[in-house]
């Protein structure tokens, strides 16, 4: 054998622990992505959820085609919090609470909607909605939209319960579209 065309040890080991080192970079790579794409998923569909507004009912806070991020794992709502709700058949809402369980919701003579004594704002019953005076159920919240003329809304189908409500949204992006 020619003298030249042998490589020396020092060179093929050189060239053996470059390939182990290129394949070790590699495998950490695809770990590091495969973890990454696991927390992304995890946290996108157990903590944090995305919706976009569909509609008018909650102009002016929300507009139509608005993104929304929300809190999966709130259990405790209060009065003003924008929530999410997945009523029967899959239907969603982006709702504002207007009322919280054990709390009394009327619509008197001037068309204004109290909460228990405070007039909160001129609102008028549904025709084919509930009755009021309207005592909201323990564990239960009365939801409606800020646009209340259009707004399907407790109004209609009465208050929401905790189990349906789906996240509290906590920030809100405009027009993505």
């Amino acid at each position: 054998m020619d003298k030249e065309n042998r490589e020396n040890p020092g060179a093929i080991l050189e060239k053996k622990i470059e390939k182990i080192r290129r394949k070790r970079e590699w495998k950490h790579f695809f770990i590091e992505c495969a973890v990454l794409a696991a927390a992304v998923y995890v946290t996108f569909h157990y903590i944090i959820g995305i919706a976009f507004v569909g509609g008018h009912s909650m102009e002016p806070a929300l507009k139509d085609g608005d993104m929304v991020l929300f809190y999966r794992l709130d259990k405790e709502y209060q009065k003003d919090d924008i929530v999410i709700v997945r009523k029967e058949n899959e239907i969603y809402y982006i709702k504002r609470i207007a009322a919280c369980g054990g709390e009394r919701v009327t619509v008197n003579e001037e068309g204004l909607l109290m909460i228990g004594p405070e007039v909160e704002a001129k609102t008028f019953p549904m025709t084919d909605g509930i009755t009021f005076p309207y005592e909201v159920p323990e564990r239960a919240y009365f939801v409606m939209g800020d646009n209340r003329p259009i707004s399907k809304d407790s109004r209609i189908f009465g208050a929401v319960k905790e189990e349906e409500i789906v996240g509290r949204v906590f920030l809100h992006l405009g027009m993505v579209w």
